[in-house]
């Protein structure tokens, strides 16, 4: 019988033959890029602040989390997962940079070996296959309407790939990793999968989840480093099917490193917004260039696949930070109005302008049934823009900008770096940061991206925003009462 473990494993010791591919590393780098960006903009915001008192220096033995590199490791990859402009893997329904990239420079300085750029680059390849690979297997698109989270299910054994791979594991260590990891995931992070969870005074540990179940994965990898053991033969009974519910396809599994990188068939989200409604807001900028009259426009109706029309099809943004980026009639609102905007991953508090609020009341969600065969390949929308019972403009769009097949290019790469990290760190930073992430074949790349992501870590700190409880529900900051 083939042993699924150990033929992933195997494949990640060996490592990708791609890994030294001119285009699959421009596009990592790109990623990369992208991931701190993410990480630094979700850093400077009230949530990620309120991530970041979890560590208390001056209480460390009673604070939560402490300053360890797993505890770091876990509050990077909250922080660039809340942020909501990390990448996103459509056919996994999966956001890989955040845990990947994230793992990959929080150990980059503090393992005892230090990895080389070789390994370093493998690692992150190895991080990409696996939660995608993994995240397909599963039919991630499918069980995230079940009430299970694709990424946070998978966090932990992509994880602790990225460490076996750091740690430069023999295959067989490596398959103990993936196995004690895979035995740590849960997946299921309560209330609204796609809206998290909302209607009480205090901040979802969503995000929280997703950085504790990485450090799991990383703390596995390490224990499996010390001759602990898992089961290997869970992907082939065990997990996901008595575990979860879930069947496992194992196709996905055997195209691991065969097929195009993995990181190359990720996009890269060009608006903080959930995915499904980004086709929708593409296409609308796309007709507002060739002049459309927003005055005149009476309703725009976008039609998506039903799975996506009840998560983007609301209207009611007062509710919390993810109504305001899942809301696809508000985004289009922001991009009408505000596009500045569509890129401000705080989203603290709804824009109430008259002329935002009364277009979003013009946007109409619509369930195509006749869109959902492009899923989950593409996130498709189509748009009917409307002067009374007349469509002045049309357009379809399967291909959003950042898609696999209309991709960002390093220029769109660093002006979207450079809107993320705006008055948050200097332009010599920015410039610095650009640099090593393009450059990831320098031995010093990775180490140098890690210690500048402490010092700006320990300068926002110094910035902290006053102490308060996030209101979820309103979306605001409440002083608590002394």
């Amino acid at each position: 019988m083939n042993i699924l473990i150990d033929d992933i494993s195997k494949r990640i010791s060996a490592g990708a033959a791609y890994s030294r591919d001119a285009h699959a590393s421009d596009g990592l780098a790109i990623h990369v890029l992208d991931t701190v960006g993410a990480w630094i903009a979700g850093r400077a915001t009230r949530e990620g602040q309120h991530l970041s008192r979890l560590r208390n220096s001056e209480r460390e033995a009673a604070a939560p989390l402490t300053s360890s590199t797993l505890d770091t490791l876990a509050l990077r990859v909250a922080t660039a997962r809340l942020s909501e402009v990390d990448d996103v893997h459509m056919p996994s329904c999966t956001t890989p940079g955040a845990v990947v990239v994230m793992t990959a420079l929080s150990l980059a300085t503090d393992l005892q070996q230090r990895p080389d750029a070789a390994l370093f680059i493998d690692a992150l390849h190895a991080g990409y296959e696996v939660m995608t690979r993994l995240g397909e297997a599963v039919s991630g698109p499918e069980i995230l309407h079940k009430g299970i989270w694709p990424t946070y299910l998978l966090a932990p054994v992509t994880a602790a790939a990225v460490t076996a791979k750091l740690l430069n594991l023999d295959w067989e260590r490596t398959a103990h990793a993936l196995a004690i990891a895979l035995s740590t995931a849960s997946g299921r992070p309560g209330g609204s999968v796609s809206g998290g969870v909302v209607g009480s005074v205090g901040t979802s540990a969503r995000w929280l989840l997703a950085g504790l179940a990485a450090k799991a994965g990383c703390f596995a990898a390490l224990s499996a480093a010390q001759d602990f053991n898992g089961d290997r033969n869970l992907l082939n009974g065990e997990w996901p099917g008595r575990s979860h519910g879930i069947q496992l396809s194992q196709a996905p599994l055997l195209s691991f490193f065969a097929d195009r990188p993995a990181v190359l068939g990720t996009s890269i989200k060009p608006y903080c917004a959930a995915k499904h409604a980004i086709a929708a807001i593409d296409g609308f900028q796309t007709l507002l260039r060739q002049g459309i009259p927003l005055d005149a426009l009476t309703k725009v109706v976008v039609r998506v696949p039903p799975a996506h029309a009840s998560m983007i099809g609301h209207r009611d943004v007062s509710l919390s930070r993810l109504a305001r980026i899942t809301s696809c009639g508000y985004n289009l609102a922001l991009a009408a109005f505000r596009p500045d905007d569509l890129l401000d991953i705080e989203r603290a508090d709804a824009v109430t302008a008259a002329a935002v609020m009364e277009f979003v009341q013009k946007v109409e969600v619509v369930a195509d049934a006749a869109l959902a065969h492009l899923c989950p390949q593409h996130y498709p929308a189509t748009l009917d823009l409307f002067v009374n019972d007349t469509v002045i403009a049309s357009i379809a769009v399967s291909n959003a900008f950042g898609d696999p097949d209309k991709p960002f290019d390093l220029v769109s790469a660093r002006n979207k770096f450079r809107r993320l990290v705006r008055g948050i760190i200097t332009d010599s930073q920015a410039e610095r940061i650009e640099q090593c992430c393009l450059d990831l074949d320098n031995p010093t790349a990775g180490r140098e991206l890690a210690r500048m992501m402490t010092a700006i870590d320990v300068t926002l700190i110094s910035r902290a925003v006053p102490d308060m409880c996030l209101d979820e529900e309103h979306g605001t900051g409440t002083v608590p009462a002394a």
